[in-house]
């Protein structure tokens, strides 16, 4: 009887190796990477509508902001968007909405939906565009 719980056990133990081995292979590391470098930088990641702010609306409504570059990272494509003085890297990847129609309204109505959504407010800097070709070049 002990030697049949401990097989059991041992069997229960690869198993679980078997599943997190599997989970960690199809992880995509991009948008922790871009993460990462976006924090490293300064600039801030948006979780909501409301973390992107008055000036992002206020431009969306005046149609104001456009698509500067798609640009593919893995197996991902870093958006760059620009507005008045600040600029949002959008991360499609996988689970992210379908990139038709009105992305930077899209952005704005269901921002949590993105892989990573990334807002740098001195766009001079060039920090999310830098963030994106190097994370490309690692890839």
């Amino acid at each position: 009887m002990k030697w049949a719980l401990a097989g059991l056990l041992a069997m229960l133990a690869v198993v679980a190796v078997g599943f997190v081995l599997v989970v960690a292979a199809n992880r995509d590391p991009v948008p922790d990477a871009l993460r990462g470098c976006v924090l490293d930088g300064g600039a801030g990641v948006m979780l909501s509508e409301g973390d992107l702010g008055a000036q992002v609306r206020s431009d969306l409504e005046a149609q104001a902001v456009r698509e500067l570059s798609r640009s593919p990272v893995g197996e991902d494509t870093a958006v760059l968007l620009a507005g008045t003085n600040f600029r949002l890297l959008v991360l499609l990847g996988r689970g992210s909405p379908e990139a038709d129609g009105n992305l930077p309204l899209q952005v704005y109505e269901r921002t949590a939906e993105f892989a990573l959504v990334a807002k740098e407010v001195d766009p001079q800097e060039n920090l999310l565009r830098g963030c994106v070709g190097l994370v490309a070049e690692r890839q």
